[in-house]
């Protein structure tokens, strides 16, 4: 006797059976998203994977609002100017990026049209948008990168204005262990303190453009202040979803619109 069909187990790959992973597929699942993080000190107050946790859950309730799956997370990234502190575990940029790609590769070949990379570690940007890039100008594969720490509209952005600034990511990551069933590890109250950083000695020389740097304590990195508000991060990953969830669909449109293009580039 066949077995009746039941709701989906879990919306994290990992969690589910090939047979679940393929029978996604074939009712037309087609949304993959890719958590990409940091094992980085954060400050005397968060959690060393602060990116990671705020990826992975952001990540959850886009899934949830795009009828997609997530992909394991992509932990290890460039850390930039937190190495040097207990915990940080950087490797080079152009790993996560190869990582990345080989991913995205793969879940393409399986069926996957509408793949995003989600991140919000600052030194993600760069080599995350040249990953998307490089994906579609050499293999054709259409992916998206989305930061959820930059507001999608103005109603987001003015939750965090001003003096909210500051807590904005401990908020973020206390809203995402609520998301992820872990609302016990840290609590609103350890993180509301106000010890500001000691001014970093590199900003006083005036230098123009960009040069490399190490934080040399660790509240230059984040420090702890009593603007944190898991509430205000609850609304703000809310309003970050919708407008996101917009996106995604959109990337069935876009597929569309990119193949009646007649320029293809030189290399596929």
């Amino acid at each position: 006797m066949p077995r009746k069909a039941r709701a989906m187990r879990s919306r994290f790959l990992e969690d589910l059976t090939s047979p679940e992973a393929a029978a996604y597929l074939k009712r037309g699942g087609r949304t993959a998203l890719i958590p990409a993080g940091a094992v980085e000190m954060h400050g005397p107050h968060m959690p060393i994977g602060t990116d990671t946790i705020i990826a992975r859950a952001v990540s959850l309730r886009l899934a949830e609002a795009a009828d997609g799956l997530v992909f394991p997370d992509v932990p290890y990234s460039w850390a930039g100017a937190t190495d040097g502190f207990a915990g940080t575990v950087s490797i080079p940029p152009e790993r996560i990026m190869d990582l990345v790609t080989l991913i995205a590769a793969r879940a393409w070949k399986m069926g996957f049209r509408r793949i995003v990379v989600v991140s919000i570690h600052g030194t993600n940007n760069a080599p995350m948008t040249i990953t998307v890039r490089r994906l579609y100008e050499t293999h054709g594969i259409v992916a998206q990168y989305l930061n959820p720490f930059v507001p999608a509209g103005k109603e987001a952005e003015a939750l965090f204005a001003g003096k909210w600034g500051a807590g904005k990511e401990a908020s973020m990551v206390l809203a995402s262990l609520d998301i992820l069933g872990k609302s016990k590890l840290y609590s609103e109250d350890e993180m509301k303190y106000d010890d500001p950083a000691p001014p970093l000695d590199a900003n006083r020389l005036g230098f123009q453009g960009a040069t490399g740097f190490f934080y040399q304590d660790l509240r230059h990195h984040a420090a702890p202040t009593r603007f944190a508000s898991r509430s205000r991060a609850h609304k703000f990953i809310e309003l970050q979803v919708r407008a996101f969830a917009v996106s995604i669909d959109g990337l069935d449109k876009y597929l569309r619109l990119v193949k009646r293009q007649e320029n293809h580039g030189w290399f596929r």
